[in-house]
């Protein structure tokens, strides 16, 4: 210990008040314990940090106190055995963790008088640096999303996503372009059917154009003369010939959006040119050759049209040579930050101003289930984009709808319980219990995410919320 020039004690006792009121009111715990381990001094600090009863202080040994396993470890034991200063990391009973550190005070003949003990609760620190590693997941998963946006957008790509689904999807995509078979896309509305189909034409190198058909769109009587085309005086008003969509096709691609709509007379028609390869107009007495790619894409169940007869079996397995299921944006969450960031990002460009998308609106957005899938996900991005103000998109813009939904997806069966519970503390206790389970079965916290089916901020807010360390 050094003395200024400023230190005006007059005698040792002052300086012996001032070293015990140091002592006590010290942040870290100290303990002072004799050459056996027998402690002589301790503060308030060391029993609150430590979480070890007076008791077992005042009388049991360090060298004791580890032996009985009544402390996890113990540095004053070390430091007693080698007589050289001993650093720990100790987790208390408590749930405090902190650096442990003894050090021996040695005569001048080298032999041990006393150990002086210092506990520097870390439990604070532990916990910001696991919030600081948290977080910069959270930024690595959202920049990469952004980054993968770049290069959509510099590459003219327009299937944006991140999750590993899409992505054996797009690989799937990429590899059934190369061919001319008849591809079947499924999924739920707003999905993004047209878009992949759009992905595929692109990819597929064909010279000709892509042209979308919906077959719920067109009225019946018209459909048929839209598809084939028709000859000069086929019917009342076909004052000249007129070329079908499928001719206009050639060398191109077809996408036949809600083919489950399309009249059962056509569905015939239909098969014949995914046979032949060959269309007749409407009044015309010859067939045309053509060239054209057909993709089609439907929401219904056709194999539950095939049974109840209003979709022709023979056209259903020509169809669906090859498929693509989509799968809704409630199972791909990993995609949600990256549509908002593509399509927000759009929307600066066409206005020229600069939106800031704020967390907790972000993470609305994510937990929420769109059952309108992207088409849904577009619209409210569009929607906010407009209705915030000075330059910030907040929860409370959000539709009502996403701020009063919060995603749950729990299992259905709850281990039995000795007592009954209020069903919002059981489902508390299963979601800490299980999400600990996953956490220690996955060694970083995107691979928990991806197994629970949830993004990483949405897991870093439950962890909080349900006290996970």
């Amino acid at each position: 210990m050094y003395q200024t020039k400023f230190f005006q004690g007059s005698d040792n006792t002052e300086l012996v008040q001032l070293i015990m009121t140091i002592f006590k009111t010290s942040h870290d715990g100290l303990a002072i314990c004799d050459r056996n381990g027998y402690v002589l001094l301790y503060n308030d600090a060391y029993l609150s940090i430590t979480g070890i009863p007076a008791d077992i202080l005042n009388n049991f040994s360090y060298i004791e106190q580890k032996e009985m396993h009544m402390v996890p470890d113990s540095s004053a034991a070390r430091a007693i055995a080698t007589k050289q200063t001993h650093s720990v990391v100790i987790h208390y009973a408590n749930g405090r963790t902190a650096i442990n550190t003894a050090t021996p005070l040695l005569d001048p003949n080298g032999e041990l008088l006393f150990v002086v003990g210092n506990v520097r609760d870390i439990t604070e620190l532990n916990k910001l640096q696991q919030e600081l590693e948290e977080t910069r997941q959270i930024n690595s998963s959202f920049q990469r999303a952004l980054e993968q946006i770049q290069n959509d957008i510099d590459s003219g790509g327009q299937i944006i996503y991140r999750s590993s689904m899409m992505h054996r999807i797009v690989s799937l995509a990429n590899r059934f372009a190369a061919n001319d078979s008849p591809i079947l896309l499924l999924g739920e509305s707003g999905v993004g059917k047209d878009v992949l189909a759009n992905y595929i034409h692109a990819q597929s190198g064909r010279s000709g154009e892509f042209i979308k058909i919906n077959c719920g769109a067109i009225p019946d009587h018209l459909l048929e003369s839209e598809l084939f085309g028709y000859e000069k005086g086929a019917f009342t008003g076909a004052s000249q010939a007129k070329e079908g969509l499928f001719e206009l096709a050639h060398s191109g691609t077809v996408f036949l959006d809600e083919v489950g709509d399309l009249p059962f007379p056509l569905q015939v028609k239909l098969l014949n040119v995914l046979q032949d390869g060959k269309i007749r107009r409407l009044g015309g007495k010859t067939s045309r050759q053509v060239n054209m790619r057909i993709i089609a894409a439907t929401n219904s169940d056709l194999e539950a049209m095939v049974e109840q007869k209003q979709f022709r079996q023979d056209l259903y397995y020509r169809l669906n040579v090859l498929s693509l299921t989509i799968p809704p944006l409630r199972e791909r969450r990993e995609d949600i930050p990256a549509l908002v960031f593509y399509y927000l990002k759009k929307l600066e460009w066409k206005y020229q101003q600069e939106m800031r998308l704020e967390t907790d609106a972000l993470e609305a957005l994510v937990d929420y289930d769109w059952p309108g899938n992207v088409r849904e996900l577009k619209n409210v991005v569009e929607r906010s984009y407009h209705m915030c103000e000075n330059g910030r998109i907040t929860y409370d813009q959000l539709p009502a709808s996403i701020r009063n939904s919060q995603h749950s997806a729990l299992p259905l069966h709850l281990a039995k319980m000795e007592q009954p519970l209020a069903l919002k503390e059981a489902v508390e206790r299963f979601e800490r219990e299980y999400i600990q389970r996953v956490l220690k079965e996955t060694s970083t916290m995107q691979e928990c995410a991806d197994k629970l089916g949830v993004n990483i901020s949405t897991l870093v807010r439950k962890k909080r919320g349900l006290g996970i360390k």
